[in-house]
């Protein structure tokens, strides 16, 4: 087990002694001063009729510590041969976030899924367009250049429906307890 791993295991195993937010895309999170932020996935925490296709305000890191995840990305189709089939926004991200400006209507065009497992990594730009899905009991820490915090990203669902918000808020602590010991006992049987 590498220091990463080791020192996100501590953590879970300590989870009391850390606030953790339940995140709409389906995970909590909990940060780490200097580090980072830990995620543990787990589907029956996302915001029902959430659409998970998004950008960041930053480029930021990717590991997975235990499980497995797809990063699937998303190019805009230009010009005429390219039906709408989202709609977008930009919003203010974080707790107390929400949308800024007027939507517009997008294509956007799936690339090739990113499968990535325990010990691999990716980098996310942060205009690059992308949703994550995890199976539940996976865990990643997210790391981000050190800079000034910016609070703008981008959100695309499909055209038909509306935008739901998936604004982190704290998470209760059954939720957390639950999630974690799922983490933990997949993270034990791999």
């Amino acid at each position: 087990m590498n220091i990463q791993s080791a020192l996100v295991l501590s953590i879970l195993k300590q989870w009391r002694s850390y606030q953790w937010t339940q995140q709409g895309f389906g995970f909590l999170r909990t940060k780490i001063e200097n580090v980072g932020r830990i995620h543990v996935w787990d589907s029956s925490l996302a915001t029902r009729y959430v659409s998970s296709i998004h950008t960041h305000p930053w480029s930021f890191e990717s590991t997975i510590i235990s499980g497995e995840l797809i990063n699937q990305k998303y190019l805009i189709g230009q010009g005429e041969r390219w039906q709408p089939n989202y709609q977008s926004q930009c919003i203010a991200t974080g707790e107390g976030g929400g949308l800024l400006n007027e939507s517009k209507a997008v294509c956007l065009i799936p690339e090739q899924p990113e499968l990535y497992t325990a010990g691999m990594f990716y980098r996310q730009e942060s205009s690059e367009i992308h949703r994550t899905i995890a199976q539940d009991g996976t865990v990643t820490l997210l790391t981000r250049p050190q800079g000034p915090p910016l609070e703008e990203a981008t959100v695309f669902w499909p055209i038909g429906t509306h935008w739901v918000s998936a604004e982190p808020v704290p998470a209760a602590y059954y939720n957390v307890q639950r999630a974690i010991e799922y983490a933990i006992a997949r993270w034990s049987a791999a």
